[in-house]
């Protein structure tokens, strides 16, 4: 099994995090045939008067840009939550706990626990908690997505994943979050392509999206796993 195995689990605070960190990742793994999960947390969106339909379009969003990178899309808690703040941090453990259950992952990436954004830093903080009950299981970190605070600088990648012939898949699958009367910022889309090509250039490729390793046991042969306790 390579470090990012063939059952992997993407878990992300809201919509488009994962895609704007991993979205190559996501693509390049599905494309050898990996089967990649990718669970949500929260909408991350509300309804108002003027808008009553900003949670739903926020779904389709979600699902499109699932289609596009090719992996499986579930809502933790069927999406009811519009913030992980809005939870404790037991809850949120809990959840997790569910859903590695029956996900069953060799690897599991998620937000750094230092990130600028309390959602994420709560989320990472909850998947550091589950990895208790999973020792078996790779479990790495990918960075800010916000690129206009000081710990977008202060993330340093340990393991770097060329994408390949992949940046027009994850422009693809990000521009699905582009919609009339989305509620959030509109993705800087170019200065993420710029960030990618950076990871790359470090590593000798032409973009590259970068990782932390928090925990990695490679696997053994037969003969020696017999002897673990």
């Amino acid at each position: 099994m390579t470090l990012l195995g063939d059952r992997v689990l993407v878990i992300a605070a809201h919509p488009d995090d994962a895609e704007l960190a991993v979205g190559g990742t996501i693509a390049a793994l599905t494309g050898r045939g990996a089967d990649v999960t990718v669970a949500v947390l929260t909408v991350s969106e509300t309804a108002s008067d003027s808008e009553p339909d900003r949670r739903s379009r926020r779904v389709a969003a979600a699902e499109a840009a699932a289609a596009v990178l090719g992996h499986q899309l579930v809502w933790v808690a069927d999406g009811r939550h519009d913030q992980v703040e809005d939870l404790p941090v037991y809850r949120v453990v809990t959840l997790l706990d569910d859903l590695l259950d029956r996900v069953r992952p060799d690897t599991v990436i998620s937000h750094w626990d230092g990130d600028s954004h309390t959602d994420h830093v709560r989320l990472a903080q909850a998947v550091v908690s589950a990895s208790r009950r999973w020792p078996q299981v790779t479990f790495l970190q990918f960075g800010p997505n916000e690129h206009r605070t000081i710990r977008h600088a202060q993330f340093v990648p340990t393991v770097y994943v060329p994408m390949g012939s992949h940046s027009a898949t994850k422009a693809r699958a990000l521009s699905c979050y582009s919609y009339p009367g989305q509620g959030f910022r509109a993705l800087d889309l170019e200065t993420v392509a710029a960030f990618d090509r950076a990871r790359g250039a470090a590593v000798g490729t032409p973009a590259a999206e970068g990782l932390v390793v928090v925990r990695h046991r490679p696997s053994l042969p037969a003969h020696e796993s017999e002897h673990l306790p």
